[in-house]
């Protein structure tokens, strides 16, 4: 398989680079439960686990300062995008202070390159002409790099990139469920479902997509509203119905939907997340056929303790539903026929 920064759909970025969102990271206390409930309601596997502790994990900073640190990391490919859990062990560290912070939560999209001379050409262009320094780096044996730039200013949320991920180059201490485990379908619902959008929660909209469009060079950019006729349908949330006012853009990332939103007036979940946390990354979205699908993650959802925090459609076409799934996931999943990048047409494009 190519890897996603060779993607010929991509457009450039700094550094004449081309930025795939090849990760998404989740911060968690305990990576274990978290992993066995996902590979049961998505079939995500096989996950590698790491332990992420010297000799191989070594070079650690934070901030410019040598200081020690150490952590495990669970991974699976779900098609060609790497899901990851983050659980801190010892030593000061970024997933500690966000954890600290705003609880446990998908902590920061990456941008991966697999050669060195592209993190560094990266670390330099971001600095050079962005003023955004790196806030944390390691080493995985010989060849990775990984590093967090100081992006949440500027970007709304965490930012990752380097040489490569762990699952790419170094054996893991287990496999989950079992050695030799394939994707497939989910044991609870029999479904495959990829994941297919991550969001991201912010204050000014338009700020942010005119940043990742000057950094990344993403975009076209769809924006869209609601309340209007092709905005969001028959909301309720937590089973009341509700008129939602919000902001949002998307744009595709290679197979990925990057979704921006700015909660108006009034109360939603993204109201409420930004409210309680600030910006940051709110949601991972999860596609699957139909309605009959949807209740099918619905109902196995519903067995392991995970109600509904909001549903409702896009325009005439697609079915979401966000699921109240932070304590047991350590995110909020959404659930979907579709998008709205797929469904409905935006009020404007930019870029």
């Amino acid at each position: 398989m190519d890897h996603p920064s060779l993607d010929p759909r991509l457009p450039v970025g700094l550094a004449g680079l081309h930025y795939a969102v090849t990760q998404i990271s989740l911060a968690v206390r305990d990576l274990d439960p978290a992993m066995d409930r996902y590979h049961r309601l998505f079939g995500w596997a096989p996950w590698q686990v790491f332990d992420h502790v010297l000799p191989v994990h070594h070079a650690t900073e934070l901030r410019g300062v040598p200081i020690h640190y150490a952590l495990r990391g669970a991974e699976v490919y779900v098609g060609a995008l790497n899901f990851e859990l983050l659980e801190p062990l010892e030593g000061p560290n970024l997933w500690t202070e966000f954890m600290d912070r705003r609880g446990e939560g998908i902590a920061s999209i990456a941008t991966m390159f697999l050669e060195r001379e592209d993190g560094d050409a990266v670390k330099a262009a971001f600095q050079d002409r962005l003023g955004i320094p790196v806030s944390m780096r390691a080493e995985i044996g010989d060849h990775i790099e990984y590093y967090y730039l100081d992006t949440e200013a500027r970007f709304g949320c965490l930012i990752e990139s380097g040489s490569g991920h762990a699952i790419d180059f170094v054996k893991p201490a287990k496999v989950h469920p079992h050695p030799g485990a394939e994707p497939g379908p989910a044991p609870m619902t029999s479904l495959v479902s990829p994941i297919t959008q991550v969001s991201l929660v912010v204050r000014d909209l338009d700020a942010r997509v005119a940043a990742y469009r000057e950094a990344f060079g993403w975009g076209p950019w769809r924006v869209y509203s609601s309340p209007t006729p092709g905005g969001l349908r028959d909301v309720t949330v937590r089973g009341e119905a509700s008129s939602v006012d919000v902001r949002w853009a998307q744009a595709r990332v290679g197979d990925l939907l990057l979704e921006i939103i700015e909660p108006g007036s009034g109360t939603s979940p993204w109201h409420e997340f930004l409210a309680a946390k600030g910006e940051g990354l709110v949601s991972v979205g999860v596609t699957v056929s139909g309605h009959d699908d949807v209740e099918r993650v619905r109902g196995a959802c519903a067995e392991l303790g995970i109600g509904v925090l909001a549903a409702g459609r896009v325009g005439d076409g697609a079915e979401w539903v966000l699921f109240d799934s932070e304590a047991q996931l350590k995110a909020l999943v959404q659930v979907g026929t579709g998008h709205a990048w797929d469904v409905t047409t935006p009020q404007r494009t930019v870029g």
